[in-house]
């Protein structure tokens, strides 16, 4: 009878289980929220003021200008979705410059995921960072541009 009584909790709890991870939300979508970006002078192995969204700076035959480009996810604390990645775009002008994907790794307890991707200098157009989340019900998608120019 208690063997018979043994089987029947064992069994009662992995239905529970069970039950409860195929019922499991998925988290809420994760968003773009923020693209740093600072600019790196390999002439004197610095690095400059980060260039916001406010700045007014350009880069005019700054040819040893590099940039460390961190873009930020803001997404449930703690979640993590197979499937959802970041998808990061350079161009210079018209062409592209580099292309990043990866998976977005487990958020935070703070809700933030960061990735990092460095652009090497020498740059003479303007550079626009493009950042995509993909992988779940809505993209979300945020544009960084960094004037850059060269001549004499």
């Amino acid at each position: 009878m208690i063997k018979n009584l043994k089987i029947l909790i064992f069994i009662t709890l992995i239905v529970c289980v069970g039950g409860s991870l195929a019922i499991a939300q998925k988290a809420p979508d994760y968003k773009v929220s923020n693209i740093k970006i600072t600019p790196f002078d390999s002439t004197t192995g610095e690095f400059l003021e980060e260039y916001t969204t406010k700045s007014d700076r350009s880069f005019f035959n700054d040819l040893s200008i590099s940039l460390f480009t961190v873009v930020e996810i803001t997404g449930q604390g703690g979640s993590f979705e197979v499937g959802r990645k970041i998808q990061i775009t350079v161009t210079e002008g018209k062409r592209v410059k580099t292309t990043k994907t990866e998976q977005i790794g487990l958020i935070g307890g703070e809700g933030k995921f960061y990735v990092p991707l460095w652009l090497y200098p020498a740059m003479c157009d303007e550079v626009k960072i493009t950042a995509k989340i993909t992988g779940q019900k809505t993209t979300s998608t945020m544009t960084r541009k960094v004037p850059f120019m060269c001549g004499e």
